[in-house]
């Protein structure tokens, strides 16, 4: 050994040394580590995972939904209303529908009704039409897809064909099924429509904003873009109340994390301390033979840094591995990806703080006084 800087490689065949040198205190700082790591996925790792849980039913189409009603047609909402909040920054889609009417099976005159509705931006994801999806195209004008069950009953035996009314004409050309919060669609037939058209009104607008976060600025940008005849003549419903009580749960389990890690990792951190103090007090003489060989103290510092670095990593990554299947097995969900990472990460850094003391006192240990022979 030289007294210059010293090699990478040389670092880490020492520490891998180190390691089984002697093996006692090198089980008992893995154990420690491993034990710390699994700590914190036990418990703030089962809380983040139980919390993401819960946002995610917060974060529901239901509590992700934005709905602009004019059922008496008296403020005009215009159907270009959905093209104009389609495009602000925070809206996932939107949907627009006009007034229901009854029609009947051009085919079958006298026959049974079904509610049709004339439909703008059919595009959401929770509107699934009933063909394969290589089939699947998009809707003209006066094209129609029909709830589940409801061309039966108009008597189209293959799904498909004319309706008419007093006020609307429409060819059938499949079905489709509607998921919450739309569900309500599933008993009618819709239509679409041109939203250019002249006098197109609709009497409710569906807006699902793309975060429950983020519903309160979405709403008030939604009520600042439609396109009304008579402003503030409609009504503006939101699950506000969920998007606060998601705050809440975020701020709440922010704040038990922090007290939670905080406390875990400085446990940690005084462990490996105490171990890496005992492993120096231990391997005296191989320190001392090894300052009077040359090796300088920036080497003998590196020296009980990297096999404090290698008993953390080892500790930390069988702690993960235990916490995640502890979370899987009570929780039936895992923590998001960037809490999994940072949870070792943090403890091999609270594991290489902790042995800083303990390096700094084997690098300025007299290796004469060590080494005298009594």
């Amino acid at each position: 050994m030289n007294s210059g800087r010293p090699r990478v490689g040389f670092l880490l065949v020492d520490a891998m040394h180190r390691l089984r040198r002697p093996p006692v205190p090198t089980l008992i700082a893995i154990l420690v580590i491993l034990a710390g790591t699994t700590a914190v996925f036990a418990t703030t790792g089962l809380a983040v995972a139980s919390q993401q849980r819960t946002l995610d039913r917060i974060n529901s189409p239901q509590g992700r939904l934005i709905t602009v009603t004019d059922s008496q047609g008296s403020a005009g909402l215009s159907a270009a209303s959905v093209a104009v909040v389609s495009t602000l920054s925070g809206v996932d889609w939107a949907i627009g529908i006009g007034a229901s009417v009854d029609v009947s099976n051009v085919s079958l005159p006298g026959g049974a009704t079904a509610t049709a509705r004339r439909i703008y931006g059919v595009s959401a994801p929770v509107l699934t039409a009933s063909e394969e999806p290589s089939q699947q195209r998009r809707l003209a004008p006066g094209q129609g897809l029909a709830g589940p069950g409801v061309a039966e009953s108009l008597g189209m035996a293959d799904g498909v064909g004319a309706v008419t009314s007093r006020t609307l004409d429409a060819t059938v050309v499949g079905g489709f099924r509607a998921d919450a919060p739309l569900q309500v669609l599933n008993d009618d037939i819709v239509v679409a429509a041109d939203p250019t058209e002249p006098g197109a009104r609709l009497i409710a607008l569906w807006v699902s904003v793309t975060d429950v976060a983020d519903l309160d600025l979405v709403t008030n940008a939604v009520s600042d873009a439609i396109v009304l005849a008579e402003p503030g003549g409609v009504r503006i419903e939101t699950s506000e109340e969920l998007a606060l009580l998601g705050a809440d749960v975020a701020a709440d389990l922010a704040r038990t994390a922090r007290l939670t890690i905080t406390g875990l990792l400085g446990a940690v951190t005084v462990l490996v301390g105490a171990l890496q103090f005992g492993r120096v007090s231990a391997t005296l003489r191989d320190i001392g033979r090894a300052r009077a060989l040359g090796a300088s103290r920036s080497t003998i510092i590196l020296q009980v840094l990297v096999n404090a670095t290698l008993c953390a990593l080892i500790g930390a990554t069988l702690g993960a591995a235990a916490g995640l299947a502890i979370i899987a097995l009570v929780a039936g969900t895992l923590p998001h990806i960037g809490f999994t990472v940072a949870v070792p990460a943090l403890v091999v850094l609270a594991a290489v703080v902790g042995s800083v003391p303990p390096a700094l006192r084997a690098a300025w240990l007299d290796p004469v006084r060590i080494l005298r022979v009594p």
